[in-house]
């Protein structure tokens, strides 16, 4: 394993906080070294360049001088240096004729200290040299006169007489440098934990949060930032998880007593006529129509926790055909009728259309509404059912005159389960109008309700027209 990959495993081990201090620290250091830089080439320029500058310029005005060099004059290079500037003239011979600062270092200390490595900004004609404290700028010219012997023009420029304060002032920044980069990695954790240490409480009771207990809530700071969002959210997903594992919890039990009641039914009649009653023709009548009626009752739950079972898994593949919508209406009411001996059932309208879908599955999503109406009315109530035909829909409505739905309970009348009183006299599993989204769902058919308390309710049914598009499976 390579060091890039041990540091690489080593980095993946550290906390999140951890890694937002490093990385914030690593973005400082790179800052700070970059500042560092742009100040070290700022500084060093002004040093360099003033010197580069005074050099040259001395040397096109002392070259300027040569060439028109007359014996009669003095002192031929007055007024042609710039201030700071030393010049030096060696003859080829080693002889020294022109000395403007007698005090200013040799030449030979000059060249025992040259640099061999000078900075890469600097002027490749020009020789620096450390002597002492100082840096010195070094520039030559050659001068060969035709009638006497040539020289060596050696001009030199102090750039700074404090080079310990220069290396001083370097250590001090590296220094104030490591100091900052500590400050920045301690600042950097502290941020990157205090930031963090809501989703830490997060975790926590997420932790403690379990199925059988799911009342617990992660706290939500007084800051209005993306952690509170979260939070918010993360409460509202529990919410509903905590309400869906109830209405499972109320499904579980509303199905096993709806599935334990016909049982009990069942091994109660058995048992009168296992002890004499199957020579009984009224009692054997008796058994004989309510185990139907109760295994009728039973099929038709069954059937429903199969349909929502298979809409769960994105099962729900009804075979479909072209349908006559007022046939299936006219025979769901001509067997209420034959059945419903307590209510009013009346048809007002019935046009005649054509659908696509499943006639078992429309006929049970029909009679789905029509037995919740029926059984939500009190006897002596009525039930309507209309169907009108308006452009390329039909709309199938059926309107009870029974207890109604108050409007807080109307989002939820088709979940699974849901009952708005659950100790009602009224018996159901709570599964038959999820069973009619579902079916509803699967054929694009939108289901509204309206419903007033004490006045009654009414469901209305927009199914589509077959538009001939479709193939008959």
């Amino acid at each position: 394993m390579s060091v890039i990959e041990k540091l690489k495993r080593k980095y993946n081990g550290f906390e999140i906080s951890t890694k937002i201090a490093l990385a914030y620290a690593t973005f400082f250091a790179l800052l700070l070294a970059l500042i560092n830089f742009v100040m070290w080439l700022g500084f060093m320029t002004a040093l360099f360049a003033p010197a580069e500058r005074a050099i040259n310029y001395s040397m096109v005005e002392v070259a300027s001088v040569l060439e028109n060099l007359d014996d009669n004059t003095s002192d031929p290079f007055k007024n042609k240096l710039v201030a700071g500037v030393v010049l030096r003239v060696v003859t080829d011979d080693g002889k020294l004729i022109v000395n403007t600062d007698e005090k200013y270092p040799s030449i030979e200390n000059f060249n025992s200290g040259i640099m061999r490595d000078p900075p890469i900004f600097t002027d490749a004609d020009l020789k620096i040299s450390e002597f002492k404290n100082a840096l010195i700028y070094c520039g030559t010219m050659r001068f060969e006169p035709k009638d006497a012997q040539g020289a060596t023009l050696y001009f030199f420029r102090t750039i700074t007489s404090e080079l310990k304060t220069f290396h001083r002032m370097e250590k001090i920044l590296f220094g104030i440098d490591a100091v900052g980069l500590f400050l920045a990695l301690v600042a950097g954790l502290w941020l990157s934990r205090k930031t963090l240490t809501p989703i830490k409480e997060m975790n926590k009771v997420a932790r403690e949060i379990v199925f059988e207990k799911m009342d617990g809530r992660i706290p939500i700071g007084s800051a209005n930032d993306e952690l509170a969002e979260l939070a918010k959210t993360l409460n509202e997903m529990l919410d509903r998880l905590q309400g869906g594992i109830d209405q499972q919890k109320d499904f579980v039990a509303n199905t096993s007593h709806e599935l334990g009641q016909p049982a009990t039914v069942f091994l109660g009649y058995v048992n009168l006529l296992k002890d004499g009653g199957i020579n009984d023709p009224e009692l054997l009548n008796e058994a004989i129509e309510v185990i139907g009626k109760e295994a009728n009752n039973l099929k038709n739950l069954l059937e429903n926790i199969s349909i929502l079972s298979r809409s769960d898994r994105n099962r729900l593949n009804f075979s479909k055909e072209i349908l006559d919508i007022d046939d299936i209406v006219f025979d769901i009411i001509r067997s209420a009728k034959v059945y419903v001996t307590t209510h009013e059932v009346k048809l007002t309208r019935n046009d005649p259309a054509k659908i696509f879908g499943n006639g078992a599955a429309v006929k049970q999503l029909i009679r789905a509404l029509f037995e919740n109406a029926i059984k939500y009315t009190p006897e002596g109530g009525s039930v309507k059912i209309n169907s009108v035909v308006k452009g390329d829909k039909v709309f199938l409505s059926i309107a009870d005159s029974g207890i109604g739905i108050a409007p807080e309970y109307r989002s939820k009348i088709f979940d699974r389960g849901f009952r708005v009183n659950k100790k009602s006299a009224v018996k159901g599993s709570g599964l038959g109008l999820a069973m009619a989204k579902a079916i509803a769902d699967n054929h694009k058919i939108k289901i509204s309700v309206e419903s007033e308390l004490g006045k009654g309710t009414t469901f209305t049914l927009e199914i589509p027209i077959d538009d001939g598009n479709h193939e008959t499976t």
